[in-house]
């Protein structure tokens, strides 16, 4: 039996009603501090269009800073609860397969969240810190599962032929595991939390890490759901193909390393959803690596912002990153 206690040291609710509404959505996002600032759009982006529902965010946090505890404080409204849950020491996942660089250990808390929230909610919705909310969510959030443990939106091609190779599983049903509406009972039922933290920390290297164990365990036991549930964007400097995406998508996630929050991307997208949050006065982190200052700059200068270009190429030439 699943013990909240085991990984979760303590959890803070901040809401404005005394009394939840049993229409609520249930929404969960894990992240440290370095994305607090993107988990705060991404949940901004969701409230501003989605201004009539009631929703539940269920945060799981390996520290925070108080700057940043404050601004989420600011999210709660008459429709809008936020709760943290600190991960204690206890949650360990194996290094070695975290293999790709911009993977981290905090990916792999989706495993644990659906038996936290089991006694709360028949279901919730889980997304990355790296998507954005473009329409309402509700026809997705009710869905009905029935008997499946999740709902999931399958993966590109790329993905596919890549997964194929690696693991005796249908790659045509490889899944994406940003955005997924899990079944908290049927999650319980099948044990799938600790199936999962025993994958994952059994030694063996899975590329893709949590996604890789989730599209193993729940082979057979998902739902398909429309792309545009979890439309996949890999940006360059310019963001151009922002302009390209289908109208209808709902929930755009940026994949890869390349995020629109750092300075040397020009997403416009991301510009309206962070200057409606409480991170608004916030600077923006520069950039990740030091060469997108000078990507950055020579972009500016193409596009006939000469202050902008000397800044970022100064930048590029006297700062790191």
């Amino acid at each position: 039996m699943f013990n909240l206690n085991k990984y979760i040291s303590e959890i803070q609710v901040f809401k404005e009603l005394e009394k939840e509404n049993l229409d609520m959505m249930h929404i969960a996002l894990a992240f440290d501090d370095n994305y607090a600032m993107p988990a705060g759009v991404t949940i901004s982006s969701v409230i501003c269009n989605n201004p009539d529902i009631h929703l539940c965010f269920h945060l799981f946090i390996d520290q925070i800073s108080p700057a940043n505890l404050e601004k989420f404080k600011h999210l709660v409204s008459t429709t809008t609860t936020i709760k943290i849950y600190y991960l204690n020491s206890n949650f360990r996942i194996n290094s070695k397969t975290l293999v790709l660089g911009y993977l981290s250990a905090m990916s792999c808390v989706r495993f644990i969240i659906p038996d936290v929230l089991k006694d709360e909610t028949e279901k919730f919705l889980y997304i990355d810190s790296d998507i954005l909310c473009l329409k309402r969510i509700d026809t997705l959030y009710n869905t009905e599962l029935k008997d499946n443990i999740a709902g999931v939106i399958p993966d590109d091609n790329v993905m596919k032929n890549i997964i194929k190779d690696l693991y005796l599983i249908d790659s045509e049903k490889y899944f994406n595991a940003g955005v997924l509406l899990i079944n908290t009972k049927q999650w319980a039922i099948n044990n799938l939390t600790e199936q999962c933290m025993n994958m994952i920390n059994d030694g063996n290297v899975y590329r893709f890490a949590d996604q890789d164990v989730l599209n193993i365990l729940l082979e057979n036991k998902t739902l398909l759901l429309p792309i545009k549930y979890n439309t996949k964007i890999q940006i360059s400097i310019s963001c151009k193909e922002e302009q390209s995406i289908a109208p209808y998508t709902v929930l755009l996630h940026y994949v890869s390393g390349y995020k629109p929050w750092y300075q040397t991307f020009n997403s416009e997208l991301f510009k309206i959803y962070f200057k409606l949050s409480p991170w608004k006065t916030t600077k923006r982190p520069l950039a990740l690596k030091k060469s997108w200052l000078r990507h950055y700059a020579k972009f500016s200068l193409k596009e006939g912002r000469i202050a902008i270009a000397l800044k970022f190429y100064y930048l590029y030439l006297f700062r790191g990153c």
